[in-house]
């Protein structure tokens, strides 16, 4: 028993960086991420912590962890949404993001898996191409649909019939769950406005697989190159991506192994340069005051935290206020990781945090450019039983450029198209 003990404790060891090991020792147990992570705050566990998680983890390679807290060990590493704010306020840096995916593939090469109800979204992931169970083929329908419903100024061509070098990467989210389709609707409709020529891949578009990483799904690699080998076949030159979660996983886990010629940038870099070249002009007054939730894919994780507020900015009649918790200390939603799959209770304790911090400004409504992040502050505001608005940033940004197509506008066409 163990013999076979240490031969897993090898094993994680091997899943792990050189500079992870260290980290692994480098620990000052200071308590800054104590003080800091959104999770704790709403489960006063210690191994919830990034110092908790950091002891148990040296001691489970060390084969010094009893199996007791072992459990607890498994359940704080899980029950984390990778958010990367103890990364931000380590005196000594430890990458912990990364660390906790890497740990994540480490165990599961162990032998040591995910829980049940992530090994069910990871398969659900690889057998349907979407996180959503849904057939292929419908995840291409809010194009047609909303083209039908006039709500575009022109059929949104798919790649297959018109290729073009730039496509609009919708995602899973923005596809198949109909709260959220109308980002994909309203991206493709201030594309359009900007005279921007793109396509979709429509049934063609996969997962960006992006959960794999998060969760520690082994085979993570495997899926994506597959999809670095489609886009390569496609000759694809940019990729603009909506969901923050899609972003970082096209963007950053890709990194290593895009082809030179693909750039990957987010939504709200592209409008931000649109709107600077005056090829999206932004008309009408949006009288709103409003506070900007920075998703941590995007901000901590990939830095990205001026284009949005300057689209903000520029929008007439809008007003921004910040939260005490902003940019790269902004408070996670919960959503990202794995989270609300392992625990869907926290996540909705921390998107009512976030929504309370976002009620102490004084603020109309909260806006998010992620649409995993605008679900998660949903929650947030059924929990705290909340009358603040949650807008994606697409919505404010038509309702000064086409305001014929706000998301009550869409969600009522889609609704009538679902029905017939």
């Amino acid at each position: 028993m163990a013999r076979h003990s240490k031969t897993q404790g090898d094993k994680i060891a091997q899943g792990l960086t050189r500079r992870q090991l260290i980290e692994l020792e480098a620990c000052a147990r200071c308590g800054e991420c104590q003080v800091w992570c959104p999770v704790y705050a709403q489960d006063k566990r210690e191994c919830i912590t990034a110092r908790g998680k950091l002891q148990s983890l040296r001691r489970l390679v060390k084969e010094t962890l009893p199996e007791d807290e072992k459990h607890e060990f498994l359940e704080g590493l899980y029950e984390c949404s990778a958010c990367g704010q103890c990364h931000i306020v380590c005196p000594v840096r430890i990458n912990t993001p990364e660390l906790w995916e890497q740990s994540r593939l480490s165990l599961a090469n162990a032998g040591i898996p995910q829980p049940e109800s992530q090994l069910k979204q990871l398969a659900t992931i690889k057998e349907f191409n979407n996180s959503f169970g849904k057939p292929q083929q419908e995840r291409g329908l809010w194009a047609k649909t909303a083209w039908e419903a006039g709500l575009l100024k022109s059929p949104v061509p798919l790649w297959r019939d018109h290729p073009t070098s730039l496509i609009y990467f919708a995602g899973c989210t923005a596809s198949f769950e109909l709260a959220m389709q109308s980002v994909a609707v309203q991206t493709a409709r201030l594309l359009q406005e900007a005279g921007v020529e793109f396509s979709v891949l429509g049934e063609d578009e996969p997962c960006c697989v992006s959960k794999l990483r998060r969760m520690g799904d082994p085979d993570f690699s495997l899926e994506a190159k597959k999809r670095l080998n489609q886009f390569d076949r496609m000759g694809i030159a940019t990729v603009v991506a909506s969901c923050a979660g899609c972003f970082k996983g096209l963007h950053s886990d890709y990194s290593k192994l895009w082809p030179e010629r693909t750039r990957v940038i987010h939504l709200t870099q592209f409008l931000d340069h649109l709107i600077r070249e005056r090829n999206l002009r932004l008309v009408h007054e949006v009288p709103l005051v409003v506070t900007y939730h920075d998703p941590c894919h995007l901000g901590r994780h990939n830095r990205i935290y001026e284009e949005p507020r300057s689209i903000l900015k520029a929008i007439p009649g809008l007003r921004l206020v910040e939260m005490s918790r902003h940019r790269a200390f902004s408070s996670c939603c919960g959503m990202g990781g794995g989270l609300k799959v392992a625990n869907s209770g926290i996540q909705h304790k921390m998107g009512a945090e976030r929504v309370r911090e976002a009620e102490s400004t004084g603020a109309e409504a909260i806006v998010t450019p992620c649409q995993t992040c605008s679900l998660g502050l949903l929650n947030g505001v059924d929990e705290a039983s909340s009358g603040m608005k949650v807008y994606h940033l697409n919505e404010i940004i038509v309702r000064s450029v086409c305001p014929e197509v706000t998301s009550e506008e869409i969600l009522s066409a889609f609704v009538r198209a679902a029905v017939r």
